[in-house]
Parts: C-alpha cells; sequence; structure tokens
C-alpha cells in the first residue's frame, strides 16, 4: 500500500525550506508566499447534483490567492437553489480544513471538512469563510467563498427600464406613423391628417429627435413609409410612387405601385397592378413578373434581413399580409436579389401587418455549459380576420418554423394588442444606457421561459486584453401602431433580454 506519509513530509520540507528561504529576505511579498505555499486552496467545484442544476459540477470558479477570494464569475441561472451544496475542496497538506457557513441570526455553523467533506453547505445566507491552517499550525489562512446567483431572470424580456414615450412629433394628436431605419438614422414620420413632421435620430434612447415639418405637394400615404440603402420611398394615396434622399424634399418616379414590400440594398421590392392581374416589380432597376395568386399584395410584415452560411447573397424575407382574394395569409416569402419563392407556410395562423425583426439569441448547452450564438426571428402584433393578434412568436430557423412564445414571453397586459407597429433594433453603449434615463417611464418587467438563452459575442471565448467597461446592448423599439378601432397609439416602447445588459465575461 502507498504510504500517507511522504506526501507530508514532502509539503513541510517545502515549506521549511520557504521560510529559511525567506529568513535571508527583507520583503514583505515573500514572506506572503510562505503563507500561500502552505496553505493554498489548489481546486474549488461543486459536486454533480442534477436535481438542483445539471451539470453543477462544471460550473468554473476562479481562485484568487492573493486577496483569498473564490467565486463563479458566471453567475448560476435565477432561481437556483445554493442552500444544500456540497464541495469539493483540494488544499495542501493543512491540519484544519474548516468551513464557517454564515446562518440568520444564529451563530455560525462550523464543518470540518476533512472528516465531514460530503456535508451540505448553505450558501444562501451569504458567503462562506473557509479556515486553513498548514500542517504544523505555523501558518493561517481565510478564503471567503460566493456562489454567485443572478438576482434577475436574465433570460427575460424586460419592458421597464425601456418604458415609455410618446412619439417624436410636434404635432398634438399625431394619427398615422410609420417608422424606419435608414443610413444610420432611424426616421419617424407622422401625420395629424393635414400637416406632417419627420423626426431623425441616431439613437432613440437619448431623445435627441430632430423635429420638422415637411410639405409633400402631393398626399402621401403614411404607412408605406420604405428605406433602401440609398434613398426613402412612399406611396401617395393614387399609388404614385415618390422618393426622397432626406425626407424633406420628395419626386415622383414616374411609377405606379399598389404596395410597397420593402427594401434590398439599393433595390425597393413592391407590387402593382397589371392588366390580367398583379405583378411584382423592383425598382429603380426595371424587373416585372407576374405574381402567383398566393403571394400577398398588402398588409405585409416588415421586411428583415437574412444571412446564410448556404447562400452567398443576403435573403430578405416577410411574414404574412393579404392576398388579391382579400385572404390572409400564413407564409413567409423570401426574395434572394432575383426572385421571390415561399418559404414557409407553418406560421400558426393567418397574419397581416405584423411587427417582424431580426434578435440575438444563444443556445446554453447545460452538459458543457458553451454558449452558441444563435439569430432569430420574432414576430408580434399585426392582424387577421379575427381581429388583433396577441401572441409573440419566435423562428429559429430563418422562418420556416415558428413557436407560441412560453406564457413569460408575452407581452405584458399594459402594452395592449395593435396592428401596424414598426419594432426597430438599435445597439446601445449600457454604460450610456446606465446613465440617460431620463424622462422613460418605467413599468414592470415580464420574464422569459427558461430556453429563451441571449447571447453577445464577448460572452465566450474572449480575447480581450483591457478590462470590458463599455458593450453594446441591442434595444427593441416598438413604434405606435393601431388598436382595433383603426385609433393610433402615440407611443414608444423600449424593450430588451436581460441577459444583454449583463457585463460580458472575460
Amino acid at each position: 500500500m502507498k504510504s500517507k506519509l511522504l506526501p507530508i513530509l514532502e509539503a513541510g520540507l517545502f515549506a521549511v525550506t520557504a521560510i529559511m528561504s525567506s529568513c535571508n529576505s527583507d520583503t514583505d511579498d515573500e514572506i506572503a508566499e510562505v503563507v500561500y505555499s502552505s496553505t493554498q486552496v489548489k481546486s474549488f467545484k461543486l459536486k454533480a447534483n442534477a436535481q438542483i442544476l445539471s451539470s453543477l459540477d462544471t460550473v468554473f470558479f476562479s481562485i484568487d490567492l492573493a486577496n483569498a477570494q473564490i467565486y463563479n464569475a458566471d453567475s448560476l441561472p435565477y432561481g437556483t437553489k445554493v442552500n444544500k451544496l456540497v464541495v469539493q475542496i483540494a488544499t495542501d497538506a493543512c491540519s484544519v480544513v474548516e468551513l464557517n457557513v454564515p446562518r440568520k441570526n444564529q451563530a455560525d455553523t462550523v464543518i470540518n471538512y476533512l472528516t465531514n467533506s460530503t456535508d451540505s453547505i448553505d450558501f444562501s445566507n451569504g458567503p462562506v469563510k473557509l479556515h486553513l491552517v498548514s500542517f504544523d499550525g505555523s501558518a493561517k489562512r481565510d478564503y471567503m467563498i460566493r456562489v454567485n446567483v443572478h438576482k434577475m431572470e436574465p433570460d427575460s424580456l424586460y419592458w421597464n427600464e425601456m418604458a415609455k414615450r410618446e412619439l417624436p412629433t410636434e404635432l398634438s394628436v399625431p394619427t398615422s406613423q410609420k417608422t424606419v431605419k435608414y443610413q444610420g438614422n432611424v426616421v419617424c414620420l407622422t401625420s395629424d391628417g393635414t400637416d406632417y413632421n419627420v423626426a431623425f435620430t441616431a439613437n432613440p434612447y437619448n431623445d435627441d429627435w430632430k423635429v420638422e415639418g415637411v410639405t409633400f405637394g402631393f398626399t402621401p400615404e403614411v404607412s408605406t413609409l420604405t428605406a433602401t440603402e440609398d434613398a426613402l420611398y412612399i406611396l401617395s394615396t393614387d399609388g404614385t410612387l415618390y422618393s426622397s434622399t432626406d425626407g424633406k424634399q420628395w419626386s415622383t418616379t414616374g411609377q405606379q405601385w399598389h404596395h410597397i414590400y420593402g427594401g434590398y440594398a439599393e433595390k425597393l421590392l413592391g407590387v402593382k397592378e397589371g392588366d390580367t392581374g398583379y405583378v411584382l416589380v423592383t425598382y429603380p432597376t426595371s424587373s416585372e413578373v407576374v405574381a402567383s395568386a398566393e403571394m400577398p399584395i398588402e398588409s405585409t410584415s416588415q421586411i428583415a434581413e437574412l444571412t446564410s452560411k448556404w447562400s452567398t447573397q443576403p435573403q430578405t424575407i416577410m411574414l404574412g399580409g393579404r392576398k388579391a382574394s382579400g385572404e390572409y395569409s400564413r407564409a413567409v416569402w423570401g426574395y434572394d436579389g432575383k426572385q421571390w419563392a415561399k418559404i414557409s407556410e407553418k406560421f400558426p395562423k393567418e397574419i397581416g401587418n405584423a411587427s417582424m425583426f431580426n434578435y440575438r439569441v444563444a443556445d446554453v448547452d447545460t452538459l458543457t455549459w458553451r454558449v452558441t450564438e444563435l439569430p432569430v426571428l420574432i414576430a408580434m402584433g399585426g392582424e387577421n380576420a379575427s381581429g388583433l393578434n396577441k401572441k409573440v412568436y419566435v423562428s429559429r430557423n430563418s422562418g420556416i418554423d415558428w413557436k407560441e412564445g412560453d406564457e413569460l414571453l408575452q407581452m405584458p397586459k399594459y402594452i395592449l394588442p395593435r396592428t401596424q407597429a414598426q419594432a426597430i433594433v438599435v445597439d446601445q453603449p449600457v454604460e450610456m444606457s446606465r446613465t440617460s434615463m431620463s424622462s422613460w417611464k418605467s413599468y414592470q418587467s415580464v420574464p422569459l421561459p427558461g430556453w429563451w438563452k441571449i447571447a453577445s459575442e464577448a460572452w465566450y471565448e474572449s480575447r480581450a486584453v483591457a478590462p470590458i467597461t463599455e458593450w453594446d446592448v441591442p434595444y427593441i423599439y416598438l413604434f405606435g401602431g393601431y388598436d382595433g378601432n383603426g385609433e393610433l397609439y402615440d407611443s414608444v416602447w423600449r424593450g430588451v433580454i436581460n441577459r444583454l445588459v449583463f457585463k460580458p465575461l472575460q
């Protein structure tokens, strides 16, 4: 049998050597090294317990020898129970290894780890003190162990700090609005039925809109405002297509369209009435194709742009809308720069005028705790023959399959159902966002379900060489929309997934 005495003797020899070396030095730093060498925590982990959390034993703990701190930098999920955790600690050959466990309104519980290493530890009342004494009793050191747990649900859709503001306009009672992203700005067009305002900002968070009156010289259909990479477009009430580079000066294109789908790079996509039916069109490049009877010809969702490893060209997609027959569609259509194609009919219901947008999420493998970034599409709002849609839906495969979100993913009761709203995502540096709350009104948050995971690129495999002091948070802005009676909501709501507000790990 292998003797256990030899490792202890070796550890003792190492400690004596270190002490002798320190006697020949006048520096305090080298004396500190003696303490570390004889009272050092070599490893710390939690014992596996699937009833508490899957792969609990793989959670990484940092050991800060200089400051005598042991902690998990990546906090455990919100709600994780930490009152009965079994720890696994490896130290130098110490004569005393004790855990001082705090209790509310009572004296600490002291556990002798050398004789009771399988006892469960309660971390719910704060840090636990680990007391070590070297093998010969000459050195002592205390470490503070913290098991961090998120204090709020990180995977929650948070319509609280985002809050609410009114539409950016000088009109006292706006009755229509449309908002788009254009050349690095968010552009909001409003009307009261007589006058028109156009507002610009680089970021809606700061409420620094530049609002100006605009005279069109024709009667615009406000809901048709659309942006491409190099121009803004709008239809007049008689179907004439107009363009502008600044939102204030407009000129006719000479085109007569029925509906605008959206932009694809510098190309505008839409549909017009032909001699024998509807025709799919583009501008300024000329392309006309007879529309399928299944193709929606109005009331489509916002266009969303997708990229894929299976395609060299980006693809824009749209959801739902009304067909020429007057029926609502549940289909998703995609355009690849040359042609339209139906890519899915799996949306849970027929829908028109939905708010659809790209967002970033991540799958967390609870066996390895690795995070994989995943783009998703989110669709909310809109209407069909039964009335306004009250649900939020998610697609994780570019609009092919859709899932109704868990109850906790749905919009809060104080954000009423609406149609023809625009969801705009704008990144905001988190330091700035924490210091510029301004006049946003706060509301109660709504948490997301456990399967909903969000990631930023800096979460994993970071190679940063300097501390992270600022990172981008993608806020969702929901502009306007109409109630069931066609009345405009004079509001801008801002939401975010909680996890994206957290400081990325390094």
